[in-house]
């Protein structure tokens, strides 16, 4: 088990010793299955493959379409051929953030993603293998990348964003989040840190799961208190997943939510939720004004917007919007449960006068 300690040194030392770049090998069959059928062109650049030249840029290599370290599986089904340069260009990054690749190569990634770690997902256990397939294949949708994160029994939690693996695009959208949410406490050339408070952490590393990253626990709760503390899960098996079958009881997530969302609120937790209630409608401001600023660039240089990165934006702000309006709810059922004048009342029924 992660220790429990969230210490900032231990935290950069456990990340130094797994953020490092491994040679991962393809079986010795599934390299010779691909070479003896490479094709006449690189599937995503299209140009001819040259096999005259054996360190030439466009020698046919065998490349994944999500790294090992990505929680890509070492399968046939996540290999495929490719120029070289086209490789060294897209280094560990997830296929589908480099370039526009064909139809053939985008379904064995959705089927690859399938079979890949992945965390889990807020459906009931008797959830229909299908739908729970097609929730899985929402948050595909978006590059993988991945973090490193650490929840201490004190309170004290850690994100940290690396950009040795995944693509820039993703890595802008986590350090984004985590500036909203923390503090930067530690920050070099390749990793920066942030310190998140438990409660901004739990809805922080949610965000991040759901737009496809992949979060490495380096530190977790030993008893989760709710579904939320059950962040750090993962298994390469989906109907493990859809089961809960990850060797712990996983708590039901419309039990916590509900656990969480008391009719009457103290006046502590009343200016939490205000707080919170602050805090989220401001990211949904910053993410607006983000959206805004890069459409107003793209007008004035003439540019066409990146599909991408709008879409993850506006995906950001729709979560944002979407907690704003569920904490509005909650502060106005605490407003009415307080004021017995903002109940609703019976009208009062008068017989027909008559004299």
């Amino acid at each position: 088990m992660p220790p429990p300690a969230t210490d900032l040194s231990t935290f950069v030392a456990a990340i130094a010793a797994r953020d490092r770049l491994r040679h991962v090998a393809l079986p010795m069959f599934v390299r010779r299955r691909l070479h003896a059928h490479p094709g006449q062109a690189c599937p995503l650049c299209a140009a001819p493959y040259d096999l005259a030249q054996s360190r030439g840029a466009r020698l046919p290599v065998v490349a994944t379409l999500i790294h090992p370290a990505l929680g890509g599986p070492t399968t046939p089904d996540n290999a495929f051929l490719c120029c070289r340069r086209c490789q060294q260009l897209r280094a560990a990054a997830d296929l589908v953030a480099s370039v526009a690749i064909p139809d053939p190569l985008r379904a064995q990634r959705t089927a690859v993603l399938l079979a890949s770690h992945n965390h889990l997902l807020p459906l009931s256990p008797h959830t229909h293998p299908t739908d729970f397939a097609q929730a899985l294949a929402r948050r595909h949708h978006h590059p993988r990348s991945r973090v490193f994160a650490a929840q201490g029994e004190d309170g004290r939690c850690l994100i940290g964003v690396s950009s040795r693996f995944g693509d820039t695009q993703s890595t802008g959208l986590a350090r984004l989040l985590a500036r909203l949410a923390g503090a930067i406490v530690h920050q070099d050339h390749r990793l920066t840190i942030h310190h998140v408070e438990d409660k901004a952490f739990r809805t922080l590393v949610w965000q991040l799961i759901d737009a496809n990253t992949l979060v490495v626990a380096l530190a977790h709760l030993a008893q989760p208190r709710d579904f939320l503390d059950c962040w750090w899960i993962t298994s390469a098996s989906p109907s493990a997943l859809r089961l809960r079958q990850v060797g712990i009881t996983v708590p039901d997530p419309a039990r916590s939510q509900s656990a969480t969302t008391p009719h009457r609120l103290t006046a502590g937790a009343r200016e939490r939720l205000q707080a919170e209630h602050r805090v989220v409608r401001r990211q949904a401001n910053i993410l607006r004004q983000a959206i805004n600023d890069q459409h107003k660039t793209h007008w004035l240089d003439g540019l066409e917007g990146n599909t991408q990165d709008e879409q993850r934006l506006l995906d950001g702000l729709l979560t944002a919007e979407t907690q704003a309006a569920e904490l509005h709810r909650q502060l106005k059922a605490s407003r009415d449960a307080l004021d017995p004048r903002r109940t609703a009342r019976p009208l009062k029924r008068h017989r027909p006068w008559s004299p």
